[in-house]
């Protein structure tokens, strides 16, 4: 394994073991120690490729919303029909938080740092564009083929969101208030229902 490889898969492996601590921990409750023992690796290899915690914790945020956003493409990349990469769109975004409910809890953790580090708000500012985006970009696709009525394609993207974010929420704090796959698929029909003509 060549050195650019080898730098690779240890940062790599230091990010896994830091999303592991914050999915046990919490975002302020683990040490970098405990990053070490999980990575198997010495505090002084994790500050050989992060500089500080803080560092380490930018690359877990890009790491985990680079991850989102990739799967997200996979599955827009399967059909050119606006209406079922709308439903693809909320089918991956509630996939995340079920089948990666880490991911979305790491989110939830950064997201009480964002009044003190400036940083994680516009690394999650960045990371909500990204999503809105992607939606903004199928709503108009749709109203462009006719499939979608007309309308502000970035306020009901954000509206789409909200909706995504606001069950999901809900089921993390309590995931016996409502059955999972029967609220996400009358999700998928009303976002739907919101963009069909």
């Amino acid at each position: 394994m060549s050195k650019p490889e080898l730098a690779l898969e240890r940062k790599n492996q230091i990010i896994a073991a830091t999303i592991e601590c914050i999915s046990r921990y919490g975002y302020n409750n683990f040490s970098m120690q405990d990053v070490a023992r999980i990575a198997d690796v010495s505090k002084g290899i994790i500050h050989y490729y992060f500089l500080n915690k803080e560092d380490l914790m930018m690359a877990v945020l890009e790491r985990v919303a680079g991850d989102i956003e990739g799967l997200l493409a996979d599955f827009m990349s399967r059909t050119s029909d606006p209406s079922e990469r709308l439903r693809y769109l909320v089918q991956t975004c509630f996939l995340v938080v079920r089948e990666k409910r880490e991911y979305y809890c790491i989110n939830m953790d950064f997201w009480t740092q964002i009044n003190q580090k400036e940083k994680v708000r516009e690394a999650i500012a960045n990371h909500y564009g990204k999503f809105r985006a992607a939606a903004a970009a199928i709503l108009q696709n749709g109203m462009d083929v006719g499939a979608f009525h007309q309308c502000d394609a970035s306020l009901l993207a954000a509206v789409i969101i909200s909706i995504v974010d606001g069950i999901s929420l809900q089921w993390l704090f309590d995931a016996s208030a409502f059955n999972w796959d029967d609220t996400i698929k009358a999700c998928e029909e009303h976002v739907l229902r919101l963009a069909l003509k």
